[in-house]
């Protein structure tokens, strides 16, 4: 497969469609590891990032033509108007209301123009790259927080790191609902954790980690142990690679609060002897507090394990 022009036809003429990588991958009949990797390889971009991109230009057509915002986003398969105008500015850097002022009347969808990237990473990149991918693991966990704190649903996230690796992160926000009439359903957890085992090989052919993707940050996890706080009862799942190791186990707790805590030590045989840093983990909360326009702080104490205290 020297290039992926199949794919990037398939992108144009179902541009309306959400277009997840499982949807692309299906077509192109290899995993989502193996297309996200080789996407990434060949262009230089992540594949979701290109469907991004591809989306906003089509969309700044209808918008010039007088379309409505939430009518576009929902043309395009965004889940909702607010996710839609957030990634359009993030990318573009103004609001869809405002298309006409940096768009020409006659704008046109412009073609797509994609160069083969021919620099080979070194092996210091290669290094530093899956440095990069391992603290997304923890990103993508607190990215989650971070959104029930924007909410308003949460005022503290804790970040605690141990030894071998492991490294805990809980905030004190809704939790995820597990129990209707006193029956636990096992298949929501299923549905939004459940992944497999990822081998070094897979992950070496993986594009760039998407930061929506619980299953996948699941599956790059030796160990992950789930614990949701609802209504005085704690609600436990242990995960080994992805792989659920039982029933959901629900105990009574005297915690009053709700909340969500999650523990995980990323696969050794993927990251080997790699540690989580102070340093980079603080840089990623900075940016969360950032995006999120918190007026947070961070509570850091050195300890005989680090941990960090954000609160607003």
């Amino acid at each position: 497969m020297e290039d992926l022009q199949e794919i990037i036809d398939y992108v144009e003429k179902h541009i309306q469609n959400k277009l997840n990588l499982k949807e692309l991958s299906d077509f192109m009949g290899y995993s989502s590891f193996y297309i996200s990797r080789k996407f990434m390889n060949i262009y230089g971009i992540p594949l979701t990032a290109f469907v991004r991109i591809r989306k906003f230009q089509y969309s700044i057509k209808d918008l010039i033509n007088g379309m409505k915002v939430i009518d576009v986003a929902m043309k395009y398969s965004f889940e909702s108007h607010e996710g839609f105008t957030r990634s359009f500015e993030n990318i573009l850097g103004f609001s869809p209301s405002n298309v006409r002022k940096y768009f020409p009347s006659d704008y046109s969808v412009p073609k797509v123009n994609l160069l083969v990237n021919n620099k080979q990473n070194s092996e210091e990149d290669s290094k530093m790259n899956l440095f990069d991918d391992m603290h997304k693991i923890i990103f993508v966990f607190l990215k989650k927080s971070f959104e029930e704190m924007k909410a308003k649903f949460s005022n503290e996230i804790q970040i605690e790191l141990y030894e071998n690796n492991f490294v805990k992160i809980s905030d004190n926000g809704r939790g995820i609902r597990l129990e209707e009439n006193g029956i636990i359903k096992e298949e929501i957890l299923k549905n939004i954790f459940e992944g497999k085992p990822i081998t070094k090989s897979e992950y070496l052919v993986f594009g760039d980690i998407p930061l929506d993707d619980l299953k996948l940050i699941n599956s790059l996890c030796e160990n992950l142990t789930l614990k949701v706080y609802r209504n005085n009862t704690c609600y436990t799942q242990d995960f080994v690679r992805g792989i659920p190791q039982h029933k959901i186990l629900s105990t009574p707790c005297n915690k009053n609060n709700s909340g969500t805590e999650v523990t995980l030590k990323p696969d050794t045989s993927i990251f080997g002897k790699m540690c989580f840093q102070k340093d980079k983990i603080e840089n990623l909360v900075k940016i969360l507090i950032s995006e999120n326009q918190l007026d947070a702080k961070i509570d850091f104490s050195e300890q005989r394990n680090s941990k960090f205290t954000i609160l607003i």
